[in-house]
């Protein structure tokens, strides 16, 4: 299996991996998907709310606020020490009290919750919460718990994955030797990903693999079939999108550790079967 990073940002990374079937692949994008466990706040106590917000509404945006996650020092409730009642292994207090002593609204933003573990803190400070009035006040303290999407989506650790198919475009220069005009079917690829020379013969750019969608639009209005769109077996272009609340090598590495230990329980799960012959 070969592994090649094509980009890298604080919130995206896409990457080329080649060697593996389409089953692993579909299986990596779903354990990312709902199984890498992160924290979101699961529980709130609303002590006062003068905004025009029900109670429900405001404990709902405050369970979307994506958090920094730590997976070193914390557990899962279920698999906690105290049996998910709550104690410092497995779970986080983000607290907020402010008063609107100012003569407009005033806007509370995520940077406004205090956190009592400073590694588990809102991944952007300038998420908005709430808004209120004058002499208004909201007083609130939330608990986050690590959670898997499975059962929520506030748990989702990546706001987006998918793969696709590396692309394998060729183009039979014999054939475009017989075209009047430059390549028709190059003309309408979306990408742009065909240059042209003196004697009107296409050639793709160098790393059009990255950028080819397989819309198969050149191949479709190529006159004279010199354009063939097909794909490398075994090889996917991976795009992950994240809203920060894991770094991508805890991401990856994480996901690995999760698809050994379903492989592990499967095999174990084979050898206790008993079959009736």
């Amino acid at each position: 299996m070969n592994i090649e990073i094509l980009e890298r940002d604080e919130h995206s990374l896409t990457f080329l991996v080649e060697g593996i079937s389409i089953e692993m692949a579909n299986a990596i994008r779903r354990i990312i998907l709902s199984e890498i466990p992160v924290m979101a706040i699961d529980e709130v106590i609303i002590l006062k709310n003068d905004s025009v917000l029900y109670d429900e509404i405001l404990a709902h945006r405050l369970g979307l606020i994506p958090l920094t996650t730590d997976l070193e020092t914390y557990k899962l409730p279920q698999e906690c020490e105290c049996g998910g009642y709550g104690c410092p292994l497995c779970q986080v207090s983000l607290t907020c009290e402010i008063t609107n002593t100012t003569n407009s609204p005033l806007m509370i933003y995520s940077r406004d919750l205090k956190s009592n573990d400073p590694k588990i803190v809102p991944v952007s400070p300038d998420i908005p919460i709430i808004k209120i009035d004058k002499n208004d006040s909201i007083i609130f303290e939330a608990y986050a718990v690590l959670g898997t999407a499975k059962e929520h989506v506030k748990w989702q650790a990546v706001s987006n994955i998918f793969y696709r198919y590396l692309p394998d475009v060729s183009i039979d220069s014999e054939r475009c030797k017989d075209c009047s005009d430059k390549c028709e079917g190059g003309k309408m690829c979306p990408e742009r990903l065909f240059r042209y020379s003196e004697k009107n013969a296409p050639s793709l750019i160098e790393d059009y693999w990255r950028y080819c969608t397989l819309c198969e639009a050149c191949a479709k209005n190529c006159p004279n079939k010199a354009i063939n769109v097909n794909w490398k077996e075994n090889s996917y272009i991976f795009s992950i999108e994240s809203d920060g609340v894991l770094p991508f090598n805890v991401l990856i590495k994480k996901t690995f550790e999760i698809f050994l230990e379903k492989l592990d329980e499967f095999e174990n799960k084979l050898m206790n079967l008993q079959i009736e012959t």
